[in-house]
């Protein structure tokens, strides 16, 4: 008989993390100094919101084993999902330390430090003015070539003030759109065939598909430097973002409406791919932007594919 740790994971792999936090809570009983079943079960517990539990795990995990990444790994996801990066960031970093202050040992550690301190210059630089137009400006001045810099902000001073006409005019009763911004290479009239609607490719898992490899190619044939998806959380039947854990809160509740802004650049990594959730009031007006993780919630897979 697979031993409850075994089992644990496979209810994790499933996705039944109750069940899966209930075995590692009988394996822990069976070896309560063994540092990865308390890593386990933070992973669990934070999949369930339960995110005091989950930094208990987390804490516990690392006082067991102090030399093991995966203990500061469960304890940061715990604070980006209470919304504390600078928190985090200092756990990512300590891990650095840890190995002797010579950088990252693992690409996902490096990942998550860059990721994290390009999230923060974002707010950073948006605190004062949390606009649609701001957040997108701030998130593709942070990695554009120079040359670049005035066509990306164009494109998205103009992306950002259609949104906000669409929702003045419809709130979120407007067809999902999806926008790339030719390269230089592209002909002067390939401009107007960089806007495309996308009707039904919410709809279900197989219309998801077929539009992101037909968009894929477009942007190849494009050569495009940047897209935006701009969606309406009423016109997704898939993949509904919202019903993931944790949903932030400053997002509001599961059924608030709202519009998903995704935008990708041709940087690499975590850098080059940003999502946010506009919250829209029953009068048509909207909050401010929310920055989502883009792991956790990102709408749509890669499309511009170098």
């Amino acid at each position: 008989m697979a031993s409850f740790k075994d089992q644990g994971n496979e209810e994790f792999k499933k996705e039944n993390y109750l069940k899966a936090a209930a075995l590692y809570t009988q394996a822990i009983k069976e070896d309560p100094q063994n540092a990865v079943l308390y890593s386990n079960r933070s992973a669990a517990l934070l999949k369930l919101n339960k995110v005091t539990k989950a930094m208990e795990d987390a804490d516990k995990c690392i006082s067991l084993k102090p030399d093991w990444e995966k203990g500061y790994f469960r304890k940061a996801a715990v604070l980006e999902a209470q919304d504390k990066m600078h928190e985090a960031l200092e756990v990512y970093q300590s891990v650095v330390r840890l190995n002797g202050g010579e950088g990252a040992s693992t690409k996902e550690l490096s990942n998550k430090i860059r990721s994290l301190t390009k999230l923060l210059k974002i707010k950073s630089s948006s605190h004062k003015e949390d606009t649609l137009e701001s957040v997108l400006l701030a998130a593709v001045g942070a990695n554009a070539q120079e040359q670049q810099q005035q066509q990306l902000a164009s494109f998205c001073r103009d992306l950002a003030a259609m949104t906000l006409d669409n929702v003045a005019e419809s709130g979120t009763a407007f067809t999902p759109s999806l926008h790339f911004l030719p390269g230089p290479g592209a002909e002067s009239h390939e401009e107007r065939e960089a806007h495309i609607q996308a009707a039904h490719a919410f709809s279900n898992p197989d219309a998801l598909g077929e539009f992101v490899v037909g968009m894929r190619a477009e942007s190849k044939r494009l050569g495009a430097v940047a897209a935006v998806a701009v969606v309406p959380k009423a016109a997704v039947s898939f993949p509904q973002l919202w019903l993931r854990k944790p949903w932030p809160s400053s997002c509001g509740s599961k059924q608030q409406a709202g519009v998903f802004v995704q935008l990708e650049g041709t940087a690499r990594g975590p850098a080059g791919r940003h999502i946010w959730f506009l919250p829209v009031r029953a009068d048509k007006s909207t909050s401010p932007p929310v920055s989502l993780n883009f792991d956790d919630f990102g709408l749509l897979p890669q499309l511009l594919l170098q």
